[in-house]
């Protein structure tokens, strides 16, 4: 194996070599057929009588696990270069965001190649007007007053997807593209993202199913996780954070042993309607979220049909160079731009998910920690009955306990006195009637 194909390393559950631009895995039948070779070898054992080998479905398992055993270096690509590797070599990008090119190398751990080319000096900020990207991002935001901004994240987050540079920014995120009418362009969007990349650095695993063991393995090696549509099924927020924001987690795939790997990707998924997070949506959640709000039905005059996929197939030099200007603009700043209006959404998404936020937006004030007294039991009466005048389901609503923690998780002043005439919160003022809303959509109280 070493003199056919050079260096082999174990990684990620996979035994792996170098190709001419990028790192690729064994597929099973090759590796099978390399023990094969060995079925009728004859060896002496110890007794000094020749044998021969007779090879099972047993011994070649064994042979390929042991031999994963020897070539092991679990960790060999978390030290993977940050780039974007195409097919004229490896961009490598300075902490200013100034891309250069280098030769294709081993030691740059790259598992995928961008099928677009790129030379120095040759990036965009704008697409050519008459292009097909530059009509596609034209037509989906057109008249918004945000507009830059929103055209800016979207050449940051292929940026972000090309580089593998998604979890290493200040503050990762999973990208929302919500559109409540069809033909509004998030489709596009999202094929134009895939089309960007190999189908090897692909995933679809779905929002509500990161908590599964079995879907989370097929976010390993890959560099967008990208889905036409989010459940109405609550997300596991503890799970989704961790994936958000690359920490280890483990996951098995069929027939296969358990590996931890951290996961890469850059997150984005297409709505009509954003689901709940089970147990709400604590900080920690609401950091790793960001809705992009595509609101124009683009006029039937103006379509073109599968012009994501055209711009991936037609233009995938200028896309690259697109988002190149974006992983330029994105290392620079270290954080994606933020639309006024995905600030203004994420706030209405909050409030409209989790009833125990829109509940301290409308009712609830930090006070000094030995200030306010409220029995746990009332405060929660209170909210309960605030939730159901105001048209959240009955189901939707935390018990008492679950009311309290979450008040803590948003209040860090609320605290709880456990007395023997009960358990008394301190720390915060309940209205008798909502507070005017904030002018500022971008303000959560308890951010």
């Amino acid at each position: 194996m070493h003199r056919a194909f050079g260096d082999i390393v174990f990684a990620d559950g996979d035994l792996w070599r170098y190709g001419v631009t990028h790192w690729q895995a064994f597929d099973q039948s090759t590796l099978r057929l390399a023990v094969h070779t060995y079925d009728g070898a004859i060896y002496e054992p110890p007794s000094g009588k020749p044998a021969a080998v007779k090879l099972s479905k047993g011994h070649v398992d064994s042979t390929l696990h042991e031999m994963g055993a020897m070539l092991a270096r679990p960790s060999f690509f978390d030290d993977a270069a940050t780039g974007i590797n195409c097919a004229s070599g490896f961009i490598v990008f300075e902490a200013t965001g100034e891309p250069s090119l280098h030769a294709h190398d081993c030691n740059d751990r790259c598992r995928h190649v961008l099928p677009g080319h790129w030379s120095p000096g040759f990036s965009t900020e704008e697409p050519p007007r008459g292009s097909l990207l530059g009509q596609l991002l034209d037509g989906v935001f057109q008249g918004d007053a945000d507009e830059s901004d929103k055209r800016k994240l979207l050449a940051e987050l292929a940026g972000a997807t090309a580089t593998g540079y998604a979890t290493r920014l200040l503050q990762p995120k999973a990208v929302i593209l919500k559109g409540e009418r069809a033909e509004n362009g998030k489709s596009q969007i999202l094929d134009l993202m895939r089309g960007m990349l190999p189908d090897s650095a692909i995933a679809s695993v779905p929002a509500a199913k990161m908590g599964d063991d079995h879907f989370i393995i097929g976010l390993q090696n890959k560099l967008l996780n990208a889905t036409d549509e989010m459940s109405g099924s609550a997300i596991a927020s503890d799970k989704f954070k961790s994936v958000v924001t690359g920490e280890p987690v483990t996951g098995r795939d069929v027939y296969r042993s358990a590996v931890t790997f951290r996961p890469r990707a850059q997150h984005v998924f297409a709505t009509n309607t954003l689901p709940p997070f089970a147990g709400g949506m604590d900080r920690g959640v609401r950091r790793r979220l960001l809705v992009l709000t595509f609101n124009r039905v683009i006029p039937i005059g103006e379509r073109i049909e599968l012009i994501g996929l055209r711009v991936a197939a037609e233009e995938s030099d200028l896309l690259l160079a697109w988002a190149v200007a974006g992983a330029s603009r994105l290392i620079r700043q270290k954080n994606l731009t933020i639309p006024a209006s995905s600030a203004l959404a994420l706030r209405n998404w909050l409030y409209g998910a989790d009833a125990v936020l829109a509940w301290i937006e409308a009712r609830a004030r930090e006070r000094n920690p030995e200030s306010g007294r409220y029995k746990s039991g009332d405060a929660h009466s209170m909210f309960k009955k605030w939730a159901l005048d105001n048209g959240y389901r009955n189901d939707s609503i935390p018990a008492v306990n679950g009311f309290v923690q979450r008040l803590q998780a948003n209040f860090p002043s609320a605290k709880v006195k456990h007395t023997n005439t009960g358990n008394w919160l301190r720390g915060i003022e309940i209205l008798s009637e909502d507070e005017k809303e904030d002018d500022d959509p971008s303000s959560v109280k308890g951010e």
